[in-house]
């Protein structure tokens, strides 16, 4: 083979494999850099999975196409994802009716080496955890979607929660989030303190999309306030076994049972009792004196104990008193759950329900409404929407739950 020849030979072969490199790249079986994968260029995907609106089919982006594309692919990410879609759609997210609405991929990348990794190379436990938890969801609640959490988690953190801010702080679409519940208030409490102490929308509003029926535990590092010692909280928790009881459960309807109640959720009520943002003159006379590692560790205390339900209800129930605890777990799924979870398990900021005293939750659903209580909650704008009897239902419906 002459000079000449090798080096054309050799150019050949040289630009062959910078197109095998950049196809590779392009179809997301290697990251190359400088090379955005066609799965994550945004309307690729979406050609199969979101292109064309129509609730019927699962394709739920209403800023996609009002006619199905001439490809005849109208397949929705709920067609494999069908226990997913089942808790975007009782979502806040996915039960809204704004044009902001999210869809799938507005969160999720699910590029084509991931899938294939996921489905054919990963280990048989974790092949078999993903092919099942398609439809299964006890799998998914118990074993997937708390170790899929995790991982959207730190994703949001690392990225200081960009997706949520695109649509939720943009000045361009406060006109569109005013009056909901979405939209943004920079000046109530919660924000400014999150704001001081430099956290990310994820690490207080937690599983709002997935992961309701279950909530998943929040497995970040605790901030200062929440590194209180168990042992601690127990000793000094005798003030307030009077009224919480010594474990947390109460034994009286006009005190709550604060038991398993989220550990930023315990300290941030206490510190609002503290500096009065929070009224109640006995808890205010407790809180005077308590300083901030006191909270943290009765915080720690009582978020490690197990509420019981203030209300057993026989296995057998007049038709009555049945059609009334199905009238209140409807309310309370349409009203309440997008925060409070399916089963009122609570999630991050939003605290546990289920197990509460009746009179009690009925009680400061009426504060909420006279604006009594932290005029500034989103629980006034719910409360206001809700008469007393619905109220009613829906507290006697969470009392029994665990």
């Amino acid at each position: 083979m002459t000079r000449k020849r090798k080096i054309i030979v050799t150019a050949l072969l040289g630009v062959t494999a910078l197109i095998l490199i950049f196809l590779a790249g392009k179809v997301g079986v290697v990251p190359v850099y400088g090379v955005t994968s066609v799965f994550q260029t945004p309307g690729t995907c979406s050609a199969c999975h979101e292109t064309w609106y129509d609730e019927a089919t699962y394709a739920f982006n209403p800023k996609g196409n009002a006619q199905a594309p001439d490809s005849g692919l109208t397949i929705g990410c709920a067609e494999c994802h069908a226990v997913q879609y089942e808790e975007y759609k009782l979502s806040a997210m996915g039960g809204s009716n704004n044009e902001l609405r999210p869809g799938c991929l507005n969160c999720q990348t699910h590029p084509v080496s991931k899938w294939f990794s996921h489905m054919y190379r990963s280990n048989k436990v974790w092949t078999q955890m993903v092919q099942l938890a398609l439809r299964d969801r006890d799998l998914y609640n118990t074993k997937l979607g708390p170790r899929l959490a995790s991982k959207a988690r730190e994703r949001f953190i690392e990225t200081d929660s960009a997706r949520c801010r695109e649509c939720h702080t943009r000045k361009e679409n406060q006109s569109l989030l005013e009056g909901t519940l979405g939209v943004y208030r920079p000046e109530i409490p919660p924000h400014q303190e999150a704001k001081q102490q430099n956290l990310s929308c994820i690490e207080c509003h937690q599983n709002l999309t997935h992961n309701l029926s279950f909530p998943v535990a929040w497995r970040a590092k605790p901030g200062s306030e929440e590194q209180g010692s168990v042992a601690a909280g127990k000793q000094k928790s005798a003030s307030c076994a009077g009224c919480h009881g010594a474990d947390g459960n109460s034994a009286q309807p006009v005190f709550p049972s604060i038991a398993g109640l989220n550990v930023g959720y315990l300290y941030q009520q206490l510190e609002a009792f503290k500096t009065g943002r929070r009224k109640n003159p006995i808890m205010q006379g407790l809180m005077a004196a308590q300083s901030e590692q006191d909270m943290a560790d009765l915080a720690a205390y009582y978020s490690r104990q197990k509420m019981r339900p203030t209300r057993i209800w026989p296995k057998v129930l007049p038709l009555q008193q049945r059609a009334n605890q199905e009238i209140g777990e409807s309310l309370y799924k349409e009203n309440c759950a997008r925060c409070h979870g399916l089963t009122g398990g609570g999630q991050g900021i939003f605290p546990a329900l289920a197990g509460q005293y009746p009179d009690y939750a009925v009680a400061q659903m009426a504060a909420f409404k006279a604006g009594t209580r932290n005029k500034h909650s989103i629980m006034r704008d719910v409360a206001n929407g809700l008469g007393d009897d619905d109220l009613r239902l829906i507290a006697n419906y969470l009392a029994g739950l665990e």
